[in-house]
């Protein structure tokens, strides 16, 4: 496969030209809301060539777009293309990240996970039907209670189209209320056995009733002082689940760092909980949140830190990188405690940028896009991903060796990604 980012007075009919790919493909393999307007700046994935795959050049001293494009054996105008805003004359500023289009020559087997909030109804077939090539889907989620039982969701659509399309199902066990997640409800559970047991024996029971091949905790913003008392659960589960056969994993904030006593963070003990698991979901996104500065979701050089520590405590062949399916758009000015932004899936931001007819942006460091328009009087910032920044954050997965990925959340439609991994990778079932 190839990714074009369109440049200033081009059309479709150009991009076909040039590739000599057909107008057809290219709407489907990008879901365009047209086949008349296209806005500079968008990365359109093209399905021709071998499997694609980006090299991630960290810039020394001396290096221009001239000597990388001998070095990798590209053209200047390849390179360019990929790193918009670099100067193609002269030298590179050392330490910049530059995007070198290459190709995959083996395609290794990967696990995909991706979580959905069941709406009980066929919606929830519909969704699975469209990624029948996932290896497991949560259902977020089992909302534990003070009392120690398990809100269930409406799971029962859900876990028949699991079941049809040959995906793992993952029952998600959360301390979440439905609005937030209760460190309240996180510290009782926990500190008490009896509490804890009832936890666990719930768990194994839907395993065993409702045909769930494995439980995965998400339990957030815990108290640090909850730290050890969360390890030990999990050894608890742990123990209860893997002799019958199913598999335990954990949703983990991301950090790059180890600070027993930070808020939030510092309750997950990466070496403890890696050790005492079968696979990590590294939640590598929501940098750029809904009550937070407008940023981006997941930054690539962020995401590189967090799987810097994390495979130095965890074996990669553990670890799925979090990946997000959407983005979020932000009313100027921003006012913080004031402003909030509003959810966007990745696929309808590209198609927004069109219909607004403002150019998209790049952010080399964080490789993310980005564009602003005006409705209404009020101005907004769009940051999302888009087929460059998923295959910038893929080759992540390549380089560290992981065992694959994870994606919040389904619903958000996203092709460029699904293609890409289809492209790039054997998908592995279970």
């Amino acid at each position: 496969m190839l990714i074009h980012r369109v440049e200033p007075g081009e059309t479709l009919e150009d991009i076909t030209s040039r590739y000599g790919v057909s107008l057809r493909d290219v709407l489907r393999y990008n879901e365009l809301a047209s086949k008349d307007v296209i806005v500079p700046g968008i990365a359109l994935l093209l399905p021709k060539g071998p499997p694609l795959n980006v090299i991630r050049h960290e810039v020394r001293p001396g290096d221009t777009l001239t000597r990388l494009a001998q070095r990798y054996g590209v053209s200047i105008d390849a390179i360019a293309n990929w790193n918009p805003g670099l100067s193609a004359q002269g030298a590179l500023p050392p330490g910049t990240t530059v995007n070198i289009p290459g190709t995959r020559t083996d395609r290794f087997p990967i696990v995909v996970n991706a979580y959905l909030v069941p709406s009980g109804n066929e919606n929830d077939t519909n969704i699975l039907q469209d990624v029948s090539d996932l290896t497991y889907v949560c259902a977020f989620s089992y909302r534990v209670q003070p009392t120690g039982d398990l809100d269930p969701p409406k799971d029962r659509t859900m876990l028949t189209a699991a079941k049809k399309f040959q995906i793992a199902p993952l029952a998600t066990l959360t301390n979440f209320n439905g609005n937030q997640f209760r460190p309240d409800v996180a510290h009782a559970i926990l500190h008490s056995p009896s509490l804890m047991r009832r936890v666990i024996d719930q768990a194994v029971r839907i395993c065993e009733e409702k045909g769930y091949q494995g439980i995965n905790v998400d339990f957030e913003h815990m108290h640090p002082g909850d730290r050890e008392a969360y390890t030990a659960f999990v050894r608890a589960l742990a123990a209860a689940l893997r002799p019958r056969g199913y598999s335990v994993s954990l949703a983990l904030g991301p950090k790059s760092s180890d600070e027993p006593d930070a808020p939030w963070m510092g309750a997950f003990d990466y070496a403890a909980l890696g050790d005492a698991v079968d696979f990590v979901m590294l939640m590598t996104y929501e940098w750029g949140w809904v009550g937070g500065p407008p940023m981006p979701v997941a930054p690539a050089d962020r995401v590189k830190e967090v799987l810097e520590y994390a495979t130095g405590v965890i074996d990669p062949k553990k670890i799925l990188m979090g990946m997000s399916l959407y983005g979020y758009d932000w009313p100027l000015p921003y006012v913080k405690g004031r402003t909030r932004a509003s959810s966007i899936a990745n696929n309808d931001a590209q198609n927004l940028a069109i219909a607004e007819r403002v150019p998209v942006d790049w952010d080399q460091t964080a490789a993310s896009p980005h564009f602003q328009y005006e409705t209404a009087g009020t101005k907004h910032v769009v940051w999302f991903d888009d087929a460059l920044s998923a295959a910038v954050k893929l080759a992540l997965v390549d380089a560290f060796g992981l065992r694959g990925v994870s994606l919040w959340v389904l619903g958000n439609e996203f092709p460029q990604l699904w293609y890409l991994l289809k492209d790039g990778y054997k998908l592995e079932k279970v």
